[in-house]
C-alpha cells in the first residue's frame, strides 16, 4: 500500500483514490483538491492539506515516471 496522502491521524493510499478534481485560483495563489474515493466518499481539502496533497501527488508521479528534478 502506497500512501499518497496524510492528514492527522488519516493516510489515504493511493490506490483508493478514484478521481481528483483541482480548482485553482490563480491571481489569489490558492489551489484547492476535492478527492473522490473508492465507494464514492468524496473529500474536500482547505488549502494547507490541499498543497500537502499536491506536493506528495507530484513526488509520486515524478517517482513514478523516473523524472529528476534539475537544480
Amino acid at each position: 500500500m502506497t500512501t499518497i496522502f496524510r492528514f492527522g491521524k488519516h493516510v489515504v493510499p493511493f490506490t483508493d483514490i478514484h478521481d481528483i478534481n483541482v480548482v485553482y485560483k490563480y491571481h489569489d495563489m490558492e489551489i484547492y483538491v476535492d478527492l473522490e474515493l473508492n465507494g464514492g466518499a468524496q473529500l474536500s481539502l482547505n488549502l494547507p492539506d490541499s498543497l500537502t496533497f499536491m506536493e506528495q501527488f507530484l513526488k509520486k508521479i515524478r517517482e513514478e515516471k523516473d523524472i529528476q528534478v534539475q537544480a
